[in-house]
């Protein structure tokens, strides 16, 4: 069975990765974002995650989904076929774990007409998030939002990327 690989908190503060390299030594393909990959054949999700972790030089959180599951998400449109309103960008993040507690979606912060995030829904291990920026102030970003709201550990990643995912996988 074919995965998605995702790393978090990669190529930040420090811990750099190089993804082509990484990919071309465990033989996986790169999407080009800091830690997404396509991992091809039979080998288990623990398997996988175990192979890059034994080749990162540092601790690293490490989220394998079925390939499957992002090809049905992508198939779904979640966030319909429009495009999205000027200044405003689609994510989604991984969940490391099933979410704690249950959440009353969708979720806006700040809370106030002037939001930056709205997390969307929750499909599976997938949170779907609306961004803006506002402003000069601090800029929220839809992961940080999302670890602290579900209490579990996400890796963020823009919905074209997840589109670049699905055409790979189709296109397999």
């Amino acid at each position: 069975m074919d995965h998605v690989v995702f790393l978090r908190a990669v190529n930040v503060g420090g811990r750099v990765v190089r993804p082509k390299a990484l990919a071309d030594e465990l033989g996986w393909e790169n999407l080009g974002a800091a830690g997404t990959f396509v991992a091809r054949g039979a080998r288990s999700a623990r398997a996988h995650a175990q192979a890059i972790r034994a080749k990162l030089p540092f601790e690293a959180a490490v989220m394998v989904r079925p390939a499957a599951e992002l090809l049905r998400l992508v198939a779904a449109e979640p966030f319909g076929s429009r495009a999205p309103a000027a200044g405003v960008k689609r994510y989604v993040s991984v969940l490391g774990a099933s979410p704690r507690a249950p959440v009353r979606l969708p979720l806006v912060e700040p809370e106030a007409r002037a939001w930056e995030v709205r997390v969307e829904r929750l499909v599976g291990r997938y949170a779907l998030s609306l961004w803006t920026k506002r402003g000069e102030r601090r800029v929220l970003y839809p992961n940080e939002v999302v670890e602290r709201t579900f209490g579990v550990p996400a890796t963020t990643r823009g919905w074209e990327t997840i589109l670049a995912i699905g055409h790979l996988l189709a296109g397999a």
